[in-house]
């Protein structure tokens, strides 16, 4: 640690003086393109401090939910693992934060007590890759997706951090069901963490994850965190198909004769690592869409009108493009009535209600180089396995500035 201290104050110093000759030089009527070592030399200088031992930071869990299911204890099984298991724990656990700008505002107030900034900073939600973090923006918001993270970030919610808690070696861990196939949203969230100098690293799973207590070979209880693969259809909601016909979706989307689809409908919970179940969520849309007073209210009065005007709409077709369903998947119920125009006047409109069905059958990974008779292990796949994981690099943003200069 007094290493480490002596470095930070030999590289501090070595860049205070790069800055001062480099005003020096200004005031003397240098042109700015006379400049260009001297600006070489201060990036070389923010590179070197971004070399900097970070072995002993402090790293922190944010649950940031509770289990609303009593067959789901996704949150109270994250809490055990980031408590107890060797791999998983963390410095310090948070359980009240409920919204993004809750933690930002916890990581702004409370520094590491050892003067570095933050190593890694797991955040725990359920989410998916259409709808964003169930997590909300700020506390009067609703869910984090992208639409909305994006708007407050523009409304300049989320002011940078002190350089002295987040830089680019920060690592911030997003642990929710696939948000690593939301790649935007992932860039959005390195937005919203970023300090006056860095933007952090930001890794999320592309995978589904979930967390379970198992018995281990020792035959004690050992909290674990599992990666599962996952194979979905969608439907109408409160259409659902039989499990005959669901099972035929199943194979004839992904070809698959090593699963079972039947059997893994039974479920909703694995029995044992490696088992297959399944798991449903409904994806809703919900938008309000102004008729122009020069235009009249469209005939809505069939299935098939309704379907044809809601393949017209752009803003609708946007957020079906977005997460990638069609609008044949859902059930839509459209209402007339008013609302205020983006001008503020007050106009016909249609209310919009969308709902999907997401069914999943989903089966955990296990690691396959165990010795014949250990009891199955989570697989654990390297943080740079792009297979698994979506990584945003961690930016020095003032060193990008000087190299395009």
């Amino acid at each position: 640690m007094k290493r480490t201290s002596l470095l930070l104050f030999w590289f501090s110093s070595a860049l205070i003086a790069l800055m001062l000759l480099v005003s020096c030089n200004d005031r003397k009527g240098n042109p700015s393109s006379t400049n260009k070592i001297e600006k070489m030399q201060i990036g070389a200088a923010i590179a070197d401090l971004a070399q900097i031992d970070t072995s002993q930071r402090e790293s922190i869990t944010f649950i940031l939910g509770e289990d609303k299911d009593p067959r789901n204890p996704y949150y109270t099984e994250a809490t055990k693992y980031y408590q107890n298991n060797i791999s998983g724990k963390t410095t310090y656990l948070e359980i009240k934060c409920r919204s993004l700008a809750e933690i930002r505002n916890y990581l702004a107030k409370h520094a590491p007590a050892n003067k570095m900034p933050w190593g890694l900073i797991n955040l725990v939600s359920h989410g998916d890759q259409w709808l964003g973090l169930s997590v909300k923006v700020v506390p009067d918001s609703k869910r984090a997706t992208l639409a909305r993270l994006q708007e407050y970030v523009i409304n300049g919610t989320f002011s940078p951090l002190s350089d002295s808690i987040i830089d680019q070696q920060s690592e911030i861990a997003i642990h929710a069901c696939g948000i690593g196939n939301n790649p935007e949203l992932i860039k959005t969230l390195g937005m919203v963490f970023q300090s006056i100098s860095f933007i952090p690293e930001i890794r999320a799973t592309r995978l589904f994850e979930f967390y379970s207590t198992d018995v281990n070979m020792d035959g004690e209880y050992e909290s674990r965190q599992y990666m599962t693969q996952a194979w979905m259809i969608s439907f109408k909601k409160g259409e659902q198909p039989g499990n005959i016909a669901i099972c035929n979706m199943f194979h004839e989307k992904y070809q698959i004769d090593q699963i079972e689809w039947q059997d893994a409908l039974n479920r909703e919970h694995s029995r044992f690592g490696g088992d297959t179940y399944s798991y449903s969520f409904d994806i809703p849309v919900n938008l309000v869409i102004n008729i122009s007073s020069n235009d009249s209210m469209p005939d809505l009065s069939t299935t098939d009108k309704k379907l044809q005007w809601i393949n017209q709409q752009s803003e609708i077709q946007n957020n079906l493009q977005t997460i990638q369903i069609p609008a044949e998947k859902f059930s839509w119920t459209l209402k007339s009535g008013f609302a205020n125009n983006k001008a503020g006047k007050r106009t016909p409109a249609i209310m919009v209600k969308g709902f999907c069905t997401m069914l999943c059958v989903l089966k955990p990974l296990l690691d396959n180089n165990i010795s014949k008779g250990d009891i199955a292990k989570p697989l654990a796949p390297a943080k740079t396995d792009s297979v698994y994981y979506y990584t945003l690099k961690g930016k020095n943003i003032l060193e990008n500035q000087y190299a395009q200069n």
